[in-house]
């Protein structure tokens, strides 16, 4: 269970680096009395990504467990699949960063904040990969339900973190948090094509190489 963690953690933290959700939860925190607002916009956000999260990982299981009982190696062809995936996905990151930007809100009330938070975990879905990959090494597990859902909840704590600092840093700076919330998203806005393609190619290349590991009986993860 602790590589189980220690893989999911890391690719959650990949998964994380999010420039569309950090700019809209920015722009939360401008507004007047903003607080509940990006509370409401993280737990939108962690809801439907989690609740997407764990209806495929049960379909994913249901699957293999029912259909391809008999074929236990089926799945590190899905890996070899998701790993290639990640591969063309990171060589060609600017294309799939050229997707649409979620509108802010007519209503900022914490209601509305929440609903643009699970929107935006929608509108996350051609960069979706990674989250994939994770969902994967976690049906490799063939965890019971109770236990599914915990791993997938600890994945998209992870993955919301980012907004979570930024949450803090603005009850920590105040007066001072809209500039330095800027030049964050503007570093982050500059470097993020840049990391995300290295890390998801590594990534691809990561699973593959796990794949022929296997087939010579020894997993890397």
């Amino acid at each position: 269970m602790i590589n189980l963690l220690i893989s999911i953690a890391t690719i959650a933290l990949v998964d994380s680096i999010n420039p569309n959700a950090m700019a809209v939860q920015i722009y939360l925190l401008s507004t007047p009395k903003p607080v509940a607002r990006a509370i409401t916009f993280i737990a939108g956000d962690f809801t439907a990504s989690w609740v997407a999260g764990v209806l495929l990982s049960f379909g994913i299981s249901q699957v293999f467990r029912h259909i391809f009982t008999q074929l236990g190696d089926v799945i590190y062809v899905l890996q070899f699949l998701i790993g290639t995936a990640l591969i063309f996905l990171g060589c060609n990151l600017n294309k799939f960063l050229n997707q649409p930007q979620a509108k802010r809100p007519k209503s900022l009330s914490p209601g509305s904040a929440f609903i643009l938070g699970a929107t935006i975990a929608f509108l996350e879905a051609p960069t979706a990969l990674p989250y994939l990959a994770a969902i994967e090494r976690i049906t490799r597990e063939n965890l019971e339900l109770p236990q599914l859902m915990t791993v997938i909840a600890f994945y998209n704590l992870i993955f919301v973190l980012p907004l979570i600092a930024l949450l803090i840093i603005y009850l920590i700076f105040r007066n001072n948090a809209a500039t330095l919330l800027q030049r964050i998203h503007q570093s982050v806005t500059k470097w993020f094509p840049k990391i995300m393609k290295f890390i998801l190619v590594s990534l691809g290349l990561l699973l593959i190489a796990d794949c022929v590991a296997h087939i010579f009986g020894k997993s890397i993860f």
